[in-house]
């Protein structure tokens, strides 16, 4: 799923970003060739995806290159070798060869004739006089074209976005509240002036620069700065398996903050009932039900976190996966001790079962196939004071065993 926005900023025109679930899409018009990024946006910047957009072009070539101011030259301090030991720091001027191996050049007025000496020192053992220059990097194109605007796209991994969920169940009627949290893990504030939230099934792989960055961070959930009225978003809309959900008004993300908006409140039914469900076994055995619900929604719901609270108070959390209107989705989110089960397994009766098969004049002969009768009876206690509804199932391991049920009970109502 993602989400499309108009951004401005102070030095840049409006540009629209398509925000995933994991990363974004950025398109805006091509002002000028070649296209330059700091060391700070290439490492958020998958380079295998910039590219020219338009409905006639056709790209010729494209170029992407490293480029960096070089220290060589450079006046510096070293740190003396007599002060690592002692917390005196002593400086020694010189001057950067080769920035590469960290050479440096030095004169020591010490030495007879003041001969200049050579020598590669640590890193850390360089101060500069002023903040060393960090890469560029320059993307430039040859492209044929008849269209009057070309614009330029890349996927970022600094914009994301995801939907989370509050399911608030009561005796008589249930509520689930849905958030649209989108999430700025850059270095810059976003000023977004259109919005849509498009939810569904769409897969991309996350790769960027290799160089990692790693930020200590406190996660903010913040409000828009420049917003004269309440920013919400509206119903959504179906378009070829997705949904798209419009943001009614412009609003900033600030750097590393996540930003959350209402998406929708929709009409939901929730039956609440115990789950035994297991996997056939041929001995006896015993266990508890699981708490489960089965919830239908009058919209449709895309994928995201839900927490599930009983009375106000928190029960448990889920993952809804997309789900379409109307359509019914259930889960479990613990065991409930209350309700207990035993199993009791008896082999009825067992056989082999001698296969063969004719093949152009010939016999050929199987493995033998082995048919057994189990009957099947359980014993399902409710320790509450209330009445509760059990559902039952028996799952089987391997696809190749074929079961028939013979006959079947149905439990009307629990019993202490």
């Amino acid at each position: 799923m993602f989400v499309f926005l108009l951004v401005k900023s102070e030095n840049n025109p409006s540009y629209s970003v398509r925000i995933y679930s994991n990363q974004a899409e950025i398109i805006h018009l091509l002002d000028k060739l070649p296209l330059e990024f700091t060391d700070d946006e290439w490492n958020e910047i998958r380079s295998d995806s910039i590219t020219l957009l338009g409905d006639n072009i056709h790209i010729t070539s494209q170029t992407i290159s490293e480029k960096h101011k070089s220290l060589n030259g450079a006046k510096i301090y070293i740190r003396s070798p007599i002060s690592l030991d002692k917390s005196t720091l002593i400086f020694v001027q010189g001057i950067l060869i080769d920035e590469a191996n960290y050479l440096v050049k030095i004169q020591d007025e010490s030495i007879a004739g003041q001969q200049t000496l050579f020598f590669s020192v640590p890193p850390d053992h360089i101060f500069y006089l002023e903040e060393p220059p960090k890469s560029k990097f320059y993307v430039n194109f040859t492209y044929d074209t008849t269209d009057s605007q070309v614009h330029v796209t890349y996927l970022r991994s600094n914009l994301k976005w995801h939907t989370q969920y509050q399911l608030n169940l009561y005796e008589n009627n249930s509520t689930l509240i849905a958030m649209a949290n989108i999430r700025n893990d850059g270095k810059s504030p976003i000023s977004v002036d259109h919005a849509e939230l498009i939810g569904g099934d769409v897969n991309l792989n996350t790769r960027s620069r290799e160089t990692v960055v790693y930020f200590t961070t406190t996660t903010t959930i913040t409000t828009p700065t420049t917003v004269t009225k309440t920013t919400t978003i509206e119903q959504g809309i179906e378009l070829i398996g997705l949904y798209v959900f419009t943001i009614n008004q412009p609003f900033t993300i600030d750097a590393k903050t996540n930003y959350l908006l209402p998406m929708f409140h929709p009409h939901v039914t929730v039956e609440r009932y115990g789950l035994i469900s297991k996997y056939f076994q041929t001995t006896s055995n015993t266990g508890y039900a699981q708490r489960s619900y089965r919830l239908r929604s009058d919209r449709y719901l895309s994928r995201g976190n839900c927490i599930i609270r009983e009375s106000d108070r928190i029960v448990g959390e889920t993952f809804l996966p997309n789900v379409a209107a109307k359509d019914k989705y259930q889960f479990s989110i613990g065991q409930d001790s209350d309700i207990c089960y035993k199993e009791d397994v008896s082999l009825i009766s067992s056989k082999e079962l001698e296969e063969n098969r004719q093949h152009i004049k010939q016999i050929i002969h199987t493995p033998n196939r082995i048919l057994s009768m189990y009957e099947v009876n359980i014993q399902i206690k409710n320790f509450k004071t209330r009445s509760v509804t059990i559902e039952y199932e028996q799952k089987f391991l391997y696809s190749f065993q074929n079961v028939q049920l013979i006959n079947a009970m149905r439990i009307a109502e629990a019993f202490m």
